[in-house]
C-alpha cells in the first residue's frame, strides 16, 4: 500500500531560520518569535483550552450522507463512510477528529495524507504533522513539501487534504499560538515566577545597604556576587552577611500586594479569549453567577461560536475533496448530543411535532431520535432527518 500516489522526491535541503516552519522555532521572551506548540501545551491554560475543543469535537459522530433525488438526504454507506469509521489501522473517528482540531488550534493548519492501494483507491487517511509540511503555489495549484523519515518529497491535492484555519493569504492558516505569543509568554512567565517563589519558601527580597564608603571596583564586585547568589530564580535564599557597615533589610511584600493572583486570573481569561473558550470551561472564574439555565445557554454558545467554526472547516474540506466524497456525498457532524434539551423541553417539542394538523414528525422518527427501538411491526422512516 502506498501513502501517496504521485509523490516525487526533491533535493535534500538544509533548514535555515528563514526556511524552517515558524511552528518549529522556539520561543524566547521578548524575541518576537512564535512559541513552539509543544511549549504551548505545557502552559496549563492553553492546554485546557485546546483539550476542551479537541475532546468535545472528538466526542461528536461524523457521518457521511448522500443527497436524494427528492432533495433530502440519507445515510451513505460507501467508501467515505468506511474511511470516517476506520480512518487507519489503530485509529478511530475520535482520534482523527481530535488530532485535526488540536493541529488547527496549535498550527492553524491540519493535513491528512491519503493512503492508496495498488489500484489508486484511497483506503486510509491519517494526520500528517503540520511542522513537517510547507505549502506554496505552483501554476495556481497548491504544492506541499513534506519532510519525513523517508526524505523530502513534494505532493499535490491528490495526495494531501489541507484544512486551514483563519488565513490572510488563502493558502496557509495563521497559528493561534504564534499570533498570541505575548499572552502565552506572559502566562508562562507568571507560572515560572510562581514556581520560583514557592520553591524559595515565598520569602520576598529586601534592600542591601553598604553604609561605609567602599572602592568602586569592590562595590561592583560585591553587587555582582549578590545578584548571582540571590537574584532571579535564586531570590528568597537565606542570606548571611559578614563585614562592617553592611546591613540587609527585608521587605514585607506579599503576593496579594503585588496583585499576582489577579494577574494570573487576567492571563487565564486572555488565553481563554484567544481560543474562544468560556473561562468556566477551564476552571477559571468568569465573574458571573452560574445557574442551571445560564450554564445551558453558555454551553450552547460554546458549541455555536467556539466549536462549530472548526467543525465546519472539517466538514467542508472533506466534502470538497473528490477523492473522498463523490458528487452528492457530504460529511456532517451530529450536534444533537451537545444541543440536546432537557426531558421536559424535548417532550413539549415532540408533542408539537406529532400534532396531526401541524406536526412534521412521525412516532417512528421520534423514537429513533430518542434511541428507542421501533414499535412492534413498524420500521423507522427517517427520510431527511438524522438519527
Amino acid at each position: 500500500m502506498s501513502l501517496f500516489r504521485r509523490s516525487r522526491p526533491v533535493e535534500d535541503r538544509a533548514l535555515t531560520r528563514a526556511s524552517v516552519p515558524g511552528a518549529m522555532l522556539p520561543y524566547a521572551a521578548g524575541s518576537g518569535q512564535p512559541i513552539a506548540p509543544d511549549a504551548a501545551l505545557r502552559i496549563a491554560d492553553a492546554y485546557a483550552c485546546i483539550r476542551a475543543l479537541s475532546d468535545t469535537a472528538a466526542s461528536l459522530p461524523l457521518v457521511a450522507y448522500a443527497r436524494t433525488a427528492q432533495g433530502g438526504r440519507e445515510r451513505f454507506d460507501g467508501r467515505l463512510a468506511d474511511l470516517l469509521e476506520r480512518p487507519s489501522p489503530g485509529a478511530t473517528t475520535a482520534n482523527l477528529v481530535g488530532t485535526i482540531v488540536a493541529h488547527l488550534n496549535l498550527f492553524g493548519n491540519a493535513y491528512l495524507g491519503k493512503y492508496r492501494d495498488a489500484r489508486g483507491t484511497v483506503t486510509q487517511v491519517a494526520p500528517l504533522h503540520p511542522a513537517a509540511v510547507t505549502v506554496k503555489l505552483d501554476a495556481g495549484q497548491p504544492r506541499y513539501t513534506r519532510m519525513g523519515a523517508e526524505g523530502v518529497s513534494e505532493h499535490g491535492p491528490e495526495d494531501i487534504l489541507h484544512i486551514r484555519g483563519l488565513s490572510v493569504d488563502g493558502l496557509v492558516g495563521l497559528s493561534p499560538i504564534a499570533q498570541a505569543r505575548q499572552a502565552l509568554g506572559l502566562s508562562q512567565a507568571l507560572a515560572t515566577h510562581a514556581d520560583a517563589f514557592a520553591r524559595n519558601s515565598g520569602r520576598p527580597g529586601g534592600i542591601l545597604a553598604i553604609k561605609e564608603a567602599a572602592e568602586a571596583a569592590e562595590a561592583l564586585d560585591f553587587k555582582q556576587k549578590f545578584a548571582e547568589g540571590f537574584a532571579g530564580e535564586n531570590s528568597g535564599r537565606v542570606m548571611v552577611l559578614s563585614g562592617e557597615g553592611i546591613a540587609y533589610q527585608q521587605l514585607a511584600l506579599s503576593m496579594s500586594d503585588a496583585e499576582f493572583v489577579g494577574q494570573r486570573q487576567l492571563s487565564t481569561a486572555e488565553i481563554a479569549r484567544v481560543f474562544r473558550v468560556p473561562p468556566w470551561m477551564i476552571g477559571a472564574p468568569s465573574g458571573d453567577s452560574l445557574t442551571y439555565s445560564n450554564v445551558e445557554g453558555q454551553a450552547q454558545a460554546f458549541v455555536t461560536f467556539s466549536l462549530a467554526p472548526w467543525l465546519t472547516l472539517i466538514e467542508q474540506a472533506i466534502t470538497a475533496d473528490a477523492d473522498l466524497s463523490p458528487r452528492g456525498v457530504f460529511a456532517e457532524f451530529l450536534l444533537d448530543g451537545l444541543l440536546r434539551a432537557d426531558t421536559a423541553t424535548r417532550a413539549a417539542v415532540y408533542t408539537a411535532a406529532l400534532d396531526p394538523a401541524t406536526g412534521w414528525m412521525t412516532r417512528a422518527e421520534v423514537r429513533a431520535r430518542e434511541n428507542l427501538p421501533p414499535e412492534p411491526g413498524q420500521t423507522p422512516n427517517l427520510g431527511g432527518t438524522p438519527a
